[in-house]
């Protein structure tokens, strides 16, 4: 028995190895796919996200990608709708270590800290349309997806400078544009932004020989949304300069912000940067086949090595292991249905890499 050709569509809908679902003769098959991933590195997830009280790992990034699908798909055209929810969030270790030592009242090193943020959060819902392209007599297929969606809430910043200690010293700039102002806390639009904007991925899957087939993809090849009615807050803060008096020094900070206060909103541009995957199956033999892919999210590259036992008429078992993440995987898949998981630590408290997909590829 050998591995039938991998669906290109489920592909490109989520990489994971639970997705790689197999092709249907049918002409129409219900799609639907549900991937969450998270990924914290100085912190594990659950502390990340509330206290930051867990000691300290080195590490620069965390982000989370969440996505739900529901369509159909007629001869090689996909279409359905979607939502998701993305975070990525980009920091120097420094910032981590300074947020670390003032969360948990720890004493501070008596020097200038890098202050370096870089975040970015979208929500959006909306409807997709994907064809297969088939070629080389149906053994390579290549699949362009493009995602139209609006949405009302997103966060776009950067702030970039240096902290002295505890005390209000140094400099720091910052551009932020944002549906709600979480960082200053004063700027919140009256209203919601409206957005409406696009997404453009690209799959490929080619079937080199029966026991071997290659995979790519590149999910948010283009990515923009046009908002009206954005916050904002651009400007930057000076070292304290100081005037000397009789009895001591006088010092006063310098600021110079420019924010949207007193509906001043604008209209703002958000875009999101690309993730790359890629990978290749090998049957060994009738009960087992072998899987190396990677992947790269901006300075984050995860390679994942996966090997499979095949039971029953076209059954499933897998189990991996990925660097960076240093996560394990296990999973369940056949024909038209599958689950897996992936962490790098079954205690939720001390996970600082969590990842579950499924995915229903069901024919009529």
């Amino acid at each position: 028995m050998k591995l039938k050709k991998t669906s290109p569509l489920l592909i490109l809908l989520g990489v994971s190895s639970v997705n790689q679902a197999y092709a249907s003769s049918s002409d129409i098959e219900l799609i639907h796919q549900f991937h969450s991933e998270i990924y914290t590195e100085a912190q594990p997830v659950k502390a990340f996200v509330e206290d930051f009280d867990k000691p300290l790992t080195h590490g620069d990034s965390a982000f989370t990608y969440n996505v739900f699908e529901l369509g159909m798909k007629y001869k090689g055209i996909g279409f359905g709708a979607q939502s998701r929810f993305d975070y990525l969030l980009a920091f120097d270790p420094d910032t981590a270590r300074y947020t670390h030592t003032e969360k948990n009242d720890l004493p501070f090193e008596r020097r200038n800290y890098r202050y370096y943020l870089r975040g970015k959060q979208a929500t959006t819902n909306g409807v997709f349309l994907s064809y297969d392209f088939t070629l080389l007599d149906e053994r390579l297929v290549i699949t362009p997806k493009f995602t139209y969606f609006q949405s009302t809430h997103f966060q776009d910043a950067i702030v970039d400078g240096t902290i002295f200690a505890d005390e209000i010293e140094g400099k720091l700039q910052t551009e932020y544009y944002f549906s709600k102002d979480i960082l200053f806390k004063s700027f919140t639009p009256t209203e919601n932004p409206e957005g409406e904007g696009y997404s453009f991925d690209l799959a490929l899957s080619w079937q080199i020989t029966p026991d071997l087939d290659i995979w790519a993809a590149a999910k948010d090849l283009m990515y923009e949304t046009k908002y009206e009615g954005v916050g904002f807050v651009n400007g930057f803060t000076t070292d304290i300069p100081f005037t000397e008096r009789e009895d001591g020094i006088d010092t006063t900070p310098s600021v110079r912000l420019r924010t949207s206060a007193y509906d001043q909103e604008i209209e703002y541009t958000f875009e999101q940067n690309a993730r790359y995957y890629l990978g290749v199956n090998y049957r060994i033999n009738n009960q087992f086949s072998t899987t190396l892919k990677a992947r790269k999210f901006i300075d984050d590259t995860f390679v994942q090595a996966t090997v499979s036992y095949h039971f029953g008429e076209s059954w499933e078992l897998f189990g991996g292991y990925e660097t960076h993440s240093e996560a394990f995987e296990l999973g369940i898949k056949t024909r038209h249905a599958g689950i897996s998981v992936k962490m790098d630590n079954p205690d939720i408290e001390d996970a600082h890499y969590v990842n579950l997909n499924w995915f229903l590829n069901l024919a009529f």
